[in-house]
């Protein structure tokens, strides 16, 4: 059996992949439009390997479970095939077929058809054999020929229809190191094992996650790779919403923007993707609320890749004990304490004491423009006059080489440099719309404007890996403006703010979901009665606090307050994570009104917005620490991951069992004892 090279089939199965997600994106002209992709130009049958995702009425056998093909027209009702792919086999039918006459033959393997029907009063996975059959190797299965025929088994065999009900469906989990294998697990008892060794496995994956409502099974705190069915989505179609709806692409026809995103992803993926992550940072920070509904935020994130190495899991509440009153905050850093906190030579001797009063109070606008020069890591802390001379002297050496390198780039240059070139166009559309309501940045021809659109390129030359995502102009806005407008200092600073926050902005997004996994853990422990209600509502996965951790808090608080909340987090007192526990006080404190208007995840997301620059700062902060306090005195009670997050000693057990032994071979086994 001849297979396309590897880069080739990869691209292939991305495509297929996306084709999926997007599968409603075009608006059907009819019930029978077809999107079909097969690796095969020349085969018009659908053979081993072809997905075939379309919606079309069809007339399908409504029989049982599992049961012979023969059936009866009274059977028979019309359904909407959602899923169909080719080349899938079944490995197992043990329990399935547990006493049946058949049930000698359960460890013979045929291809089939796989479905996924749609019909008025349920959805089923559907599988149906055909003539290639599959038998067993010593490791593998390999697909004999379709001329193979099999002698002394009886032809009733190969009859054999699958039929699960989607509310049927207790739990589902992939074979770990050998992900073309899915085991299906009903609640009779029953198991399935699908086979997609010469097909993806993905899309069938992606189709499930979008009709079923699923959490991780977690045991002894770690995950087992068991999928947990919760039920089924009532209404799927939001999440596949046309991308006309959409409006990221306004001033295109929907056919076309599908069809140049598919053309470009497969040209030039990194490309692509880094695009697609833009324009969700596009749409969560840019957009004004007639042109950015709430509901196409949801579906963007939602739509997002996802990383199974941060997945949301569950907790056991810890019993806390009460939240502590912690005192007001006091009084900002002034001009006369920090200098008279330095020896003669200029060093800082009490760096902790500084620390604190920034912490617990902020410090005066006029000392800015020095005090975070040290909080940011411009200058040490423990540097003397002389030797923030010579820094800053070598500094304004390094940014203005920098500089020359894309301000004398020719023409030629950037016609071959497709990356850079998208880059800048982005940072020249940013710059453009960034605080333009601020007396700093306001009016045509802002020569502030220009020093920010240097900093950035020039930021681009510096970090050219990470480059530039939408929202970094909003992190150096703030710092142009401290630092008087004075390109060398805000650059170096801007540097110091990217090197704690850089993670926000990679285009697999792992730092932000790690964040969001984080948060929930938080929250799960501070508030059970909120995360209870997210997880009812779908919305656990935290995705309403992705502005606020992406540009920390830039579009929440007032521009007095925001310079004052970053200068309060850089002290990275109590730990490097108060800014998760501020969004825990945020939450914690609406937290009655989501709970009893019985928010989802759009109407969440509507009122976390809605509460732009009206965030008592003041009483967050006291709140976050009031909850570091309590969670503190908690201290033994907690989850490990929550006392690392805080940096809190871990006490880890050694009677900890971890189900990562579990193999593949005892996985029928251990259903059976689990959960039958």
């Amino acid at each position: 059996m001849v297979t396309e090279p590897e880069d080739k089939k990869d691209r292939s199965n991305l495509l297929k992949g996306i084709l999926f997600l997007m599968r409603k994106m075009e608006s059907m002209t009819s019930n029978t439009t077809v999107i079909e992709t097969n690796t095969n130009e020349n085969d018009n049958a659908v053979g081993p390997g072809t997905v075939v995702l379309y919606e079309k009425n069809t007339i399908t056998e409504m029989n049982s479970t599992c049961r012979s093909s023969e059936s009866t027209t009274s059977d028979e009702e019309f359904g909407t095939e959602y899923f169909v792919q080719q080349g899938v086999a079944i490995k197992s039918l043990s329990k399935l077929h547990k006493g049946s006459k058949s049930h000698k033959n359960a460890e013979t393997h045929y291809t089939g058809l796989l479905k996924i029907m749609k019909y008025k009063t349920a959805k089923f996975i559907e599988w149906k054999p055909t003539e290639m059959s599959v038998f067993p190797d010593a490791d593998e299965w390999n697909i004999v020929d379709t001329g193979y025929k099999q002698i002394g088994k009886n032809k009733s065999d190969r009859n054999i229809d699958i039929k699960i009900n989607l509310a049927t469906m207790k739990s589902y989990k992939m074979k770990k190191h050998k992900k073309h294998q899915i085991s299906i697990l009903q609640t009779n008892g029953s198991l399935v094992t699908f086979l997609f060794e010469s097909s993806p496995i993905n899309d069938f994956v992606t189709a499930l996650k979008t009709l079923l409502h699923t959490e991780k099974e977690i045991r002894h705190h770690r995950p087992t790779g068991v999928i947990l069915v919760l039920g089924e989505r009532q209404d799927s179609d939001p999440l596949c919403q046309s991308i006309k709806e959409l409006k990221i692409f306004p001033d295109q026809p929907p056919t076309s923007t599908v069809w140049s995103f598919i053309s470009g992803f497969q040209n030039n993926p990194v490309e692509k993707t880094y695009e697609t992550f833009a324009k969700i940072s596009d749409v969560l920070l840019t957009r004004t609320a007639d042109t950015r509904p709430d509901q196409e935020v949801v579906e963007l994130l939602n739509r997002a890749e996802e990383d199974d190495e941060y997945t949301m899991v569950d907790h056991p509440p810890s019993v806390l004990p009460p939240r502590p009153k912690i005192k007001p905050r006091g009084n900002p850093l002034d001009q006369t304490t920090f200098y008279q906190s330095m020896d003669n030579e200029g060093r800082i001797i009490n760096v902790d004491k500084i620390k604190n009063i920034i912490f617990f109070g902020g410090c005066e606008h006029s000392i800015r423009h020095e005090v975070w020069k040290y909080l940011l890591g411009y200058y040490p802390w423990n540097s003397t006059r002389d030797q923030r001379l010579l820094i800053d002297k070598q500094q304004k050496i390094e940014y203005e080489r920098m500089k020359v390198q894309w301000m004398n780039m020719s023409f030629d240059q950037v016609s071959r440099f497709n990356m850079y070139r998208d880059r800048k166009s982005l940072i020249d559309k940013d710059v453009y719309r960034t605080d333009r309501t601020l007396d700093f940045y306001a009016g045509e021809e802002n020569k502030n404007l220009s020093k920010l659109h240097n900093v950035l390129m020039t930021y681009v030359m510096y970090n050219f890996d990470l480059g530039y995502v939408q929202g970094m102009s909003d992190l150096l806005s703030p710092i142009l403006m401290i630092m008087n407008s004075d390109e060398v200092e805000s650059f170096w600073c801007f540097v110091g703010f990217m090197n704690r926050v850089n993670t926000n902005f990679e285009l697999k997004q792992t730092g932000m979901k790690k964040q969001l996994n984080d948060l929930h853990y938080l929250l799960t422990t501070v508030s059970p009665k909120l995360e209870n209600h997210l997880k009812k509502m779908d919305s656990s996965n935290m995705y309403f606090c992705f502005r606020w951790l992406l540009v920390l808090f830039k579009r929440e608080f007032v521009h007095s307050d925001i310079m004052r909340l970053w200068e309060v987090l850089w002290t990275d007192i109590p730990c490097a994570n108060f800014h998760l526990l501020i969004c825990v006080a945020i939450l914690d404190n609406e937290k009655d009104i989501i709970i009893n208007e019985n928010y989802g995840l759009t109407e969440i997301l509507k009122h976390v917005n809605n509460l732009c620059e009206k965030i008592d700062l003041d009483k967050a902060l006291t709140t976050a620490y009031s909850i570091y306090e309590q969670l503190k005195e908690a201290q033994p009670s907690l989850q490990d991951s929550v006392n690392e997050l805080l940096g809190f000693s871990i006490s880890r057990s050694d009677t900890i069992l971890s189900n990562s032994n579990l193999t593949e071979d005892n996985y029928e086994k251990a259903l059976s004892m689990n959960y039958v």
